[in-house]
């Protein structure tokens, strides 16, 4: 005679009942936190960079926007500005350093708010001219928030003080390239 335990028998007769559940949650619960947060487009904008393959819609609306070419625009992300970072660290807390971050946050991750935006701003700022030099690119690297590209039009403020020409048109990453050039002049300048 074989002694059956009746906990197992109850636990087995519940465990049927769950695994259709599980087996349809499982997928879902396996993916990437990243895609589980939201979509994060620097793989695709250091694709772009790297081998020039654009592979992200919203990075293609972007390139879009500005009347500069692709490969300009290109250029001007990999485009590494020579500085110390004291200098940029001190620029960045005048007005005028603060100002030229703060007008640059309505082009990105539009969920975030924009005190977040701009401290997320200014930290990846600081840590990319730690090496002497700074780029868009190594800026988006080191973001420590998800980078997302605005897929509705953007409208350029323009206020008198370093920012992009007419030909940036509605591109955030037209915009955030003369943020660099700018920044660098800022910091340069003192």
């Amino acid at each position: 005679m074989k002694l059956v335990d009746p906990v197992a028998g109850v636990v087995r007769r519940e465990l049927r009942g769950w695994l259709p559940l599980g087996a349809m949650l499982l997928p879902l619960l396996l993916q990437p936190p990243v895609l589980a947060a939201g979509l994060d487009d620097r793989p695709a904008l250091e694709q772009f960079v790297t081998s020039g393959q654009i592979t992200n819609r919203r990075l293609k609306l972007d390139l879009a926007r500005s009347s500069w070419s692709v490969q300009e625009l290109r250029a001007a992300m990999a485009r590494a500005y020579g500085l110390r970072t004291g200098a940029m660290a001190r620029f960045l807390a005048t007005p005028q350093g603060r100002g030229l971050v703060e007008r640059q946050l309505g082009w990105w991750s539009a969920e975030l708010s924009d005190p977040v935006k701009a401290a997320a701003l200014r930290a990846a700022i600081v840590a990319d001219s730690s090496d002497g030099a700074i780029s868009l690119l190594g800026v988006l690297q080191r973001l420590p928030v998800r980078f997302e590209l605005a897929t509705g039009a953007a409208v350029a403020v323009p206020d008198g003080s370093c920012g992009c020409p007419p030909g940036c048109g509605g591109s955030a990453l037209a915009h955030l390239a003369f943020l660099i050039a700018c920044l660098q002049a800022g910091a340069t300048a003192r």
